[in-house]
């Protein structure tokens, strides 16, 4: 509809929100329904992060998600799987790296901690924006805020004892800290529950100090103009988390000694940075490399290639060149290097005899590779050795990814001739990645080497990416031969990905289709007590479309079996990150299945799912995994989501909110943009930027052009 009304104080409001904080140069309020996931990643994983920490850290919207204005971090006490590691508890950890980093300037946090009595840990902390390129603690570690160590917990007064620290590495390149410990009752009479109310955690950061303040009163500072502190001159990126437990710090190490109340929530009203005169920010937006991005080639065209350097230089690890290692002598540079398949340059290695071989392309400054995550990367290759290698990437934020590379009879592959050959491998492909962080740009890896050959590579680059398919006004079929369930499009496998059994932990059983003439029925492979599998797209799919209130997921299974597994589905590439499972149990198996053998037909709303799944770059259309037993029998048919709007551009209904602001319900996955004209006879749009994401809230514009009674508004929604 059309609205005409006047803004009231529309330039009185933003000029109000511009003053009152003139010194802050970037900021997070938690303002909105979500985590911006733009700003903020996540750390996954149960390995202990060098602590023996206990918890499992997920980025599931039970651990991470914003309340009233704040981002909490949750605790809790349950049993979680994931990439082969169970703990008995879960919780977050949330950081900026890819995405922002600073250098000097004063960082602040307003946190409610959780009560840490006993076993909790949570913290407020910098890392440098070059690790793991730059390994701990070289590339320096400042702690704002932790809470809860064990001489806490052995005087009882582990809800006040709080300190700041800082990590390096010393003139004798050996680890060494700074700490400064208090119980914030002696700097702030009274202060003895941290738990009890929010305080504000900050840190002055200059070319000359480190210091350190609870609530404006300062409690620590140290002197970093010491040649060893270097890595306190480069960007740092922040870090807020709350570990449960380990070795380190709480000293804590069986979790029957943990007897903290669960669920404990660490609260974050806001985090700021104030510019202070040296202040530097680097966003990850700014950073993100564009076109064909050359690791090795001479005459492919490119935008932007690597420069290969000494790593023994100085400020090498600070730089932004590249160098290439072959790991632990597998493989060396062969004497003769003369044949290329372009250019006048090229790596041939003598790959040795010792069972393994591999090497690595390594940037110390990882590079910010989101524009590719639906491209490609080619190499050409040669060899005559029939072993099977496998390229992988890494990233700071993720982990290794490895995909096989056969003969040429394989998906991926290349005949073992001696001549030059091209593989094109899907970046999509790569999981466990975080493509705005990619340290290791290209690798190849034989874990199985025979030895004794030659293997030469050239013309190494990256694609961008794609255009993502982006199905729309209906039904969207991932495994289904029922017309009416493909009328926006379907998967086709072998065309646009695969359906793949994880290391092989399911074989073929006989099918007994729901519909059609063919299903997918497994069980699971001789004496593994694991199984998996999923629909892996090529190039992500943007479903954005079916993420509305009549969206729909749905599926046919049947089982007899009473092992627990889990369905679920997944986003962008990072490990645990956008991803959702659905735990099916045995007595309590949700959405009205029963284990009878027969068949059920499943049906999720898309809204049961949104919290986790980010439906414009799904990857995994759908997962299955077990992780308690094999399983007798599976049998999955009839996968598709319905549900879908169209792609037009719809005028919303709107109101003028409280006489200042064009309002409007939203919905998740739709893109709105405002538009104001001052006539509406043969009407000439003015659009008013930025666009609004739809999240389910009202969302409210306000028109900076300023006050003017003759306009006329309207709202475009595009799903």
């Amino acid at each position: 509809m059309h609205i005409k009304a006047v803004l009231l104080s529309s330039i009185l409001v933003l000029m109000a929100c511009g003053s009152a904080h003139a010194a802050v140069v970037w900021s997070d309020e938690f303002n909105e329904p979500t985590i911006d996931r733009e700003t903020w990643g996540y750390d996954y994983g149960g390995g202990g992060f060098g602590n023996g920490q206990l918890e499992f850290n997920t980025a599931r919207s039970e651990n991470v998600y914003i309340e009233n204005g704040s981002l909490i971090l949750e605790a809790r006490d349950e049993t979680f799987t994931g990439g082969g590691v169970t703990r008995e508890f879960t919780s977050a950890r949330v950081n900026t790296q890819g995405r922002f980093a600073f250098t000097y300037g004063t960082l602040e946090a307003r946190i409610q901690l959780p009560d840490t009595a006993d076993g909790l840990w949570p913290a407020f902390w910098l890392l440098g924006n070059n690790f793991p390129g730059i390994v701990w603690p070289n590339c320096g570690e400042i702690d704002i805020l932790e809470s809860g160590a064990e001489a806490g917990i052995l005087a009882g007064t582990q809800n006040e004892l709080i300190n700041s620290a800082i990590h390096f590495s010393n003139a004798a390149d050996e680890y060494e800290f700074y700490a400064e410990w208090i119980n914030t009752s002696d700097v702030i009479p009274g202060l003895t529950d941290l738990s009890a109310d929010y305080h504000r955690y900050k840190v002055e950061w200059t070319p000359t100090d480190l210091t350190f303040y609870i609530d404006d009163v300062q409690f620590a500072t140290w002197d970093i103009t010491a040649a060893h502190f270097e890595e306190y001159h480069h960007p740092h990126f922040p870090i807020l988390n709350v570990a449960i437990g380990g070795w380190n710090y709480v000293k804590i190490n069986d979790p029957s000694g943990i007897t903290a109340s669960f669920p404990a929530q660490m609260k974050i009203d806001w985090i700021r940075l104030e510019d202070n005169g040296d202040t530097e920010i680097f966003l990850g937006a700014d950073a993100a490399e564009t076109g064909n991005f050359g690791i090795f080639t001479e005459t492919t065209p490119v935008d932007t290639a690597l420069v290969f350097g000494d790593d023994t230089s100085t400020n090498w690890p600070y730089s932004d060149e590249a160098a290439v290692y072959p790991w632990a002598d597998t493989m060396t540079f062969a004497a003769a290097q003369t044949e290329f398949s372009e250019g006048s340059e090229g790596w041939t290695f003598d790959v040795e005899g010792i069972g393994w071989c591999g090497m690595g392309v390594f940037l110390p400054n990882y590079r910010n590779m989101e524009n590719y995550s639906d491209g490609f990367l080619h190499v050409d290759i040669k060899t005559t050795s029939t072993d099977l290698y496998e390229f992988g990437i890494e990233s700071a934020r993720g982990q290794q990814a490895w995909l096989p590379v056969g003969d040429e009879t394989a998906e991926f592959g290349f005949a073992r001739d001696g001549n030059w050959h091209t593989v094109s491998i899907p970046l999509g492909r790569f999981g466990n990645t975080d493509f705005k962080t990619v340290h290791q740009i290209f690798m190849l890896l034989c874990t199985a080497s025979t030895g004794g050959t030659t293997l030469s590579l050239d013309n190494i680059w990256w694609e961008p990416s794609v255009p993502r398919p982006t199905p729309t006004g209906g039904s969207f079929g991932v495994y289904t031969e029922t017309a009416a369930n493909k009328t926006a499009g379907e998967f086709t496998l072998g065309a646009d990905g695969e359906f793949f059994i994880w290391a092989d932990t399911l074989i073929p059983d006989t099918q007994d289709p729901s519909e059609g003439t063919e299903s997918i029925s497994l069980q699971s492979a001789p004496a593994l007590s694991w199984f998996g599998a999923a629909f892996t797209a090529d190039v992500k799919y943007d479903l954005s479309a079916f993420d509305n209130p009549n969206g729909k997921f749905h599926f046919s299974m049947k089982t007899s079996s009473s092992v627990p597994f889990q369905i679920g589905m997944k986003s962008g590439n990072q490990e645990g990150v956008g991803q959702k499972w659905i735990d099916f149990v045995a007595g309590s198996d949700p959405y009205g299945f029963l284990r009878d053998g027969a068949w059920h037909e499943i049906e999720i709303p898309i809204s049961n799912l949104v919290a986790d799944v980010d439906f414009s770059q799904m990857s995994q259309l759908f997962e299955i995994l077990g992780v308690d037993g094999p399983i007798s029998d599976i049998e999955l048919d009839n996968i598709y989501y319905s549900g879908g709007l169209a792609n037009e551009t719809n005028v919303v209904s709107a109101i003028i909110q409280d006489g200042v602001g064009i309002s409007w319900p939203s919905t998740d996955g739709s893109t709105y943009t405002v538009q104001w004209t001052d006539s509406l006879t043969n009407a000439s749009w003015n659009s008013i930027s930025p666009t609004v994401e739809g999240d389910w809230t009202t969302q409210t514009v306000f028109d900076p052009l300023g006050l003017d009674a003759a306009r006329f508004y309207q709202v475009l929604e595009t799903p």
